[in-house]
């Protein structure tokens, strides 16, 4: 039996209450797809599903390749990029660290800079999700796909085994054993009933 769905991607359903856990994995990382030379604004359309009143409204905070990115239509992504998003950060350094606004200029120094656009080719970012954007965002996150560490997945799903309803056509036993011998990125897409 395959694990891989015709997509692309192995679909794991788990109980409700599972998708509070997923916020780890969401913050401790995984990877999406993309194309390089795309902005960083249409990266979060395409790869993430968020619109523009999202974007604008919640994702106060995003750091590319550790600099903070203001401009997102004139940032670009490439193959191997390092992406962290995040909702409105608390106390003097959130403020700071925040898209557009009155304070930018105390972090100049470290904001991205190259806003050279580089030729379209497949791309894969290296994403982390923080705070309440991923509490907010990480059902639909989850529901559209992601690439997930095979040794992170299975020992953080083996964790949530009784959690688990089925997962690639299995039960959760089967599932877990069949993880046991893949390694790499796997593609998931997890829903909660």
């Amino acid at each position: 039996m395959e694990l891989i769905s015709k997509d692309g991607c192995m679909d794991i359903s788990m109980v409700a209450e599972a998708a509070w856990g997923w916020n780890y994995i969401l913050q401790k990382g995984f990877a999406l797809n993309g194309v390089s030379g795309t902005s960083v604004r249409q990266f979060l359309h395409e790869a993430l599903g968020f619109d523009d009143g999202f974007i604008d409204s919640t994702v106060r905070t995003i750091f590319l390749n550790n600099s903070p990115v203001d401009d997102l239509d004139r940032t670009y992504i490439k193959d191997g990029d390092r992406m962290a998003l995040g909702s409105a950060m608390p106390g003097l350094v959130g403020i700071v660290m925040g898209r557009d606004n009155f304070y930018k200029s105390f972090r100049s120094g470290i904001e991205v800079k190259d806003h050279s656009r580089v030729d379209a080719a497949p791309a894969r970012l290296a994403m982390k999700v923080f705070s309440t954007l991923a509490v907010e965002s990480g059902r639909g996150l989850l529901a559209r796909g992601i690439l997930v560490d095979a040794d992170v997945l299975a020992g953080f799903l083996r964790e949530k085994k009784a959690q688990i309803i089925e997962a690639g056509g299995l039960d959760a036993g089967g599932f877990l054993a069949r993880l046991d011998g893949l390694d790499g990125d796997l593609p998931i897409r997890v829903t909660f009933v």
